[in-house]
């Protein structure tokens, strides 16, 4: 997962290019909105002054996760450990995940993964989207990075035993590998969930007249990917169900703050307020029309 992410940041940064366009008002033909027609709105504020703090706190939450991975001096299990683990340990929700283990399914959830890492690029298959596909790629290293960062602190933080540990039929290089006291929560379906989500509400915000077909077909994709990714992480006996129903509503709310963080607040027009002196006394006038 980290190889992935730094894959990205690279893709990333050749992509745009330091160029971060922003599009004026206008219209074109959509196949995506009602009537076919899209008036073009940015519904999201953009610029370095803005970005600055969410750039910064972005890259503290994943520096926080970083150092603690690196820091983490748990020991991965030894054979001998291993013999003495017990299954009954473990709590019943979870527990018959213990004799999961396939390799495959492990290796189909990785190429989940890799889509939803590279899924930004969607983007730039649609007029509105790629005009200003700078920012949105910017806002994806975001949500990628917070989410980086808040699942790898809290994997270093517990040290949960992964379910393949107590099955012998898992290889024992797998049992008594470094990342075996890792499993809360689940990096693939967090990461999966917090793209999709993500993606799902930018092209929601970017398309308000969107068809009522596509918005359900979009949002319906976007809760079944990271549920299927976590599937597989089950099957593959990665993950306990406990390990990805947290990671997918941790990864969910992160995918969704982050733009919502972004968005351009409305005027209420019927509230108002503004400072007064009267006489040398400072004062705040309000008003409110129903």
């Amino acid at each position: 997962m980290k190889i992935r992410y730094s894959v990205f940041t690279i893709i990333l940064l050749l992509v745009t290019n330091n160029v971060l366009p922003q599009y004026s008002g206008d219209s074109v033909k959509c196949w995506m909105c009602k009537n076919n027609i899209h008036a073009f709105h940015t519904p999201y504020t953009f610029g370095w002054k803005h970005e600055i703090p969410y750039i910064a706190a972005s890259l503290g939450v994943m520096t926080t996760g970083i150092i603690l991975d690196k820091t983490n001096g748990t020991e991965p299990y030894n054979p001998q450990q291993l013999a003495d683990l017990n299954r009954d340990d473990v709590n019943p929700f979870d527990r018959g995940v213990t004799y999961n283990w396939s390799g495959e399914a492990s290796n189909v959830s990785d190429v989940f993964l890799i889509g939803s890492v590279v899924s930004p690029l969607l983007f730039l298959t649609n007029k509105p989207t790629r005009s200003d596909f700078g920012w949105l790629a910017l806002m994806s290293w975001e949500v990628l990075s917070v989410n980086y960062g808040i699942t790898t602190t809290v994997k270093n933080l517990t040290d949960r035993p992964r379910p393949y540990v107590y099955n012998p039929d898992a290889p024992i290089e797998e049992r008594t590998g470094t990342d075996s006291r890792e499993s809360f929560f689940s990096g693939h379906v967090s990461t999966t969930a917090a793209m999709s989500v993500f993606i799902a509400s930018v092209l929601d915000e970017y398309h308000p007249e969107m068809k009522t077909g596509i918005r359900v077909s979009m949002w319906t994709i976007a809760a079944l990917y990271p549920a299927f990714t976590g599937f597989l992480r089950i099957k593959a006996g990665k993950h306990y169900r406990t390990d990805v129903i947290a990671a997918y509503a941790a990864g969910s709310l992160t995918g969704w703050l982050i733009p919502f963080l972004h968005k351009k607040r409305k005027i209420n027009d019927k509230f108002s307020f503004a400072p007064v002196n009267i006489r040398g006394n400072a004062g705040l006038y309000m008003s409110f029309k129903f």
